[in-house]
């Protein structure tokens, strides 16, 4: 007869397993797939790259910075697919804060992993304006990869981004992952990082109201369209989004509740073949 101890350490070995599968075959395709998220992006179903208007912009269009006008900062957590039994998670923090005519500057730390490895990375960004409603940005990305009994590995990206505004409603962003294409070497997770092109689309007829439309492409795999929605009830206290993503088909909704400088942020997002994630995050207006 099997004891119960030795049940929980099956139980915890097959979770370990299945998330390991996770992170470097069904849902991730790469390494660090992940680092691209904000719980106000992923309730839009990740369709931001024209709209990137506050501290999110840092991993979806850092030419966006340059709408950030007031230092802010935004911290969340979530457990990956139901955390894929193993308590794989993401813990997220980022900081942004205006330099005048040098426009905005970011700074964000992530991790995601579980008990036997670790994706570290860190983030500098900066926005700034190059004429009236036309901005530019890029991204300097640090990665660690450790693995339990087999080490780290280190490599470094470079993200770069332009974002305009046209006649007002309209925007239009564009967004380059890893142009640099950074590789993860010297034995441990061997192989390219995700690089990824973004096209964006953004309308907000006023302030509160913005949909937006994403098509990005990562080599190797079917071009993706992102399609998001936000809406606030009641300024402060109220804000909607919803979205669908494709490839593979994921649908999202996600709110906001809070004060004038302290918001609280939800997000859910589904997936064809595994567990919902849930996304909570904190966000505060300085």
């Amino acid at each position: 007869m099997i004891s119960a101890s030795r049940l929980k350490i099956v139980d915890w070995r097959m979770g370990a397993i299945v998330a390991l599968l996770f992170l470097f075959a069904v849902p991730a395709r790469a390494m660090f797939e992940e680092n691209e998220s904000g719980v106000r992006a992923e309730g839009m179903g990740s369709a931001f790259t024209a709209v990137a208007d506050d501290a999110g912009a840092v991993d979806f269009n850092p030419a966006g910075l340059f709408q950030v006008e007031a230092a802010q900062a935004q911290v969340f957590g979530k457990l990956l697919y139901g955390g894929a039994g193993a308590g794989l998670h993401t813990a997220h923090g980022v900081v942004c804060m205006p330099v005048g005519k040098l426009g905005t500057m970011g700074l964000r730390l992530q991790e995601t992993g579980f008990s036997l490895e670790s994706q570290r990375s860190l983030k500098f960004a900066h926005g700034f304006r190059l004429a009236e409603g036309l901005a530019f940005g890029y991204g300097l990305n640090g990665y660690n990869l450790t693995q339990t009994n087999f080490g780290q590995g280190f490599a470094f990206g470079l993200d770069v981004g332009l974002f305009a505004r046209i006649y007002k409603m309209w925007s239009v962003g564009f967004y380059a992952h890893n142009v640099n294409m950074p590789r993860m070497g010297n034995g441990v997770g061997n192989g390219d990082l995700p690089r990824l092109l973004v096209l964006g689309l953004g309308f907000s007829p006023q302030a509160g109201i913005n949909s937006a439309v994403d098509i990005s492409k990562e080599p190797g795999q079917p071009t993706r369209v992102s399609v998001g929605q936000e809406f606030t009830i009641v300024e402060h206290y109220l804000t909607l989004r919803a979205g669908v993503q494709t490839e593979p088909v994921r649908l999202s909704f996600g709110l906001r509740t809070g004060l004038a400088r302290v918001h609280l942020d939800y997000a859910f997002r589904t997936h064809p073949t595994l567990p919902v994630t849930h996304d909570l995050g904190l966000a505060l207006d300085f």
